[in-house]
């Protein structure tokens, strides 16, 4: 049951959601928008066996790291959870959270990488918006609010790429053009190199008529229109244009991306993060030739080829395995766009996975970026392999060291561990750690 009585306490610390933890009668209590170091006062809204949760009331002594939030829906919208944290500090909280997971679990790592950083404002190329209409037909369009399924309605937000806040202040208007017959549920913004993209995901497709009516509308904007409705699995493109949205992945290679495929939402952060991996990688023999490549990376849950196509120009053999036939497909059309013939892709259930009879002889890397439940299917054979590295990426550190724990105890060497700032004002943390035999 709430207290409603005003508490005092000192903040000692952030939990990995960005709350505030203070200790105010020696248990904890999580405090939304309260940093380390202040002393605030606050109200507990939910009591639970071990700690208690509460929100903040007011700053009495303010941390030296607290600034004012940029965006005027802070801290209502759940899409940002730091905004009032300077941002080198939130990038340090991020680095702690690693190296505290790590220290948890016994593992150490022998080298701390620098933090990738990037842009703070307008980073974000992909948003998923959610959408309802009101009883008097306006259309709000935003996030929802933190621990809530309530909407935030936005007109603006800093941290979409400039062409996507664009079209984010005109949607509104033009979706309350939309037919009332035609439910709507999520509109995914997606802004590529050369395009941009709105993709409605709606009760049902348009007619023809009805979707001319909709294209005239689209005056704000000249981006294309993509259409997923009810019990469909994909979106398909519906503005009767051709060309494929495309994303620079190094300065040689290029990604074909589109609507409802999973890309990473940082283009800045995800170029330094593949550097960053072709950079760690043991290089050949140095009395071998510059031109001499590596013999056998294996790269899991490789998506579109993220890391596969980079990886083709250092090894001989790159073999991307993916749980989804159609990132598979992507995969192989990305490869022969980019002319790279040392590739080769396979589904699999990586969760669980045998595949170790499918590849055989000794293997120089394992890459893998697994979704945030982990990779605990494929550790075993990861462990099994052999393989003389092992590169770990990670959007959630925390089952990320459970896996490589397994790969300690059968001896392998945590190298070199650290985050990369894939989301800035948001708690979320992406990490990377490089094992070696």
């Amino acid at each position: 049951m709430a207290n409603q009585t005003p508490l005092i306490c000192e903040i000692v610390d952030l939990i990995h959601d960005g709350r505030g933890v203070g200790r105010p009668d020696g248990k904890a209590c999580f405090i939304d928008g309260a940093l380390p170091g202040e002393t605030v006062e606050f109200r507990r809204h939910n009591q639970k066996r071990n700690y208690d949760e509460g929100h903040l009331v007011s700053v009495i002594s303010p941390s030296a790291s607290r600034i004012e939030p940029l965006c005027n829906y802070f801290p209502r919208c759940g899409g940002c959870t730091l905004q009032h944290l300077e941002h080198d500090s939130q990038i340090a909280f991020k680095q702690q959270q690693l190296l505290d997971s790590l220290q948890r679990a016994g593992v150490q790592p022998e080298i701390v990488l620098p933090a990738l950083s990037a842009p703070q404002w307008g980073y974000r190329r992909r948003a998923r918006l959610a959408v309802q209409r009101t009883k008097d037909n306006q259309i709000m369009v935003g996030f929802r609010n933190a621990g809530s399924r309530r909407i935030e309605p936005i007109t603006h937000c800093d941290v979409l790429a400039q062409p996507l806040a664009a079209i984010v202040a005109r949607l509104p208007e033009w979706l309350a053009s939309f037919p009332p017959g035609i439910r709507l549920f999520e509109v995914e913004l997606l802004s590529a190199d050369n395009a941009d993209a709105i993709a409605i995901e709606a009760s049902r497709a348009p007619s023809s008529a009805e979707l001319q009516a909709m294209l005239a509308a689209m005056n704000f904007s000249d981006a294309q229109l993509w259409w997923k409705a009810d019990k469909q699995t994909a979106f398909s493109r519906l503005d009767g244009g051709t060309e494929p949205l495309i994303s620079a992945l190094t300065d040689k290679i290029q990604l074909r991306i589109e609507p409802g495929q999973f890309v990473q939402v940082n283009a800045q952060i995800n170029r330094q993060m593949v550097d960053q991996v072709l950079s760690l990688i043991r290089k050949p023999d140095s009395a071998m030739r510059d031109s001499d490549r590596l013999g056998v990376a294996v790269d899991l849950f490789c998506g579109a080829g993220n890391f596969s196509l980079p990886l083709a120009a250092h090894f001989d053999r790159v073999i991307g395995i993916e749980g989804l036939a159609d990132l598979v497909a992507k995969a192989e059309g990305n490869a022969r766009d980019n002319q790279i013939t040392n590739t080769e892709f396979m589904v699999s259930d990586l969760n669980n996975w045998s595949g170790m009879r499918k590849l055989k002889g000794d293997i120089d890397l394992v890459l893998l970026d697994p979704p945030r439940n982990g990779a605990a299917g494929v550790m075993p054979w990861i462990a099994k392999s052999k393989a003389k590295q092992v590169i770990y990426i990670s959007c959630h550190p925390s089952t990320m060291v459970r896996d490589i724990k397994l790969l300690t105890d059968a001896g392998y060497k945590m190298t070199a561990a650290g985050v990369m700032d894939m989301f800035p004002h948001t708690a979320h943390v992406e990490a990377l750690a490089l094992l070696e035999k």
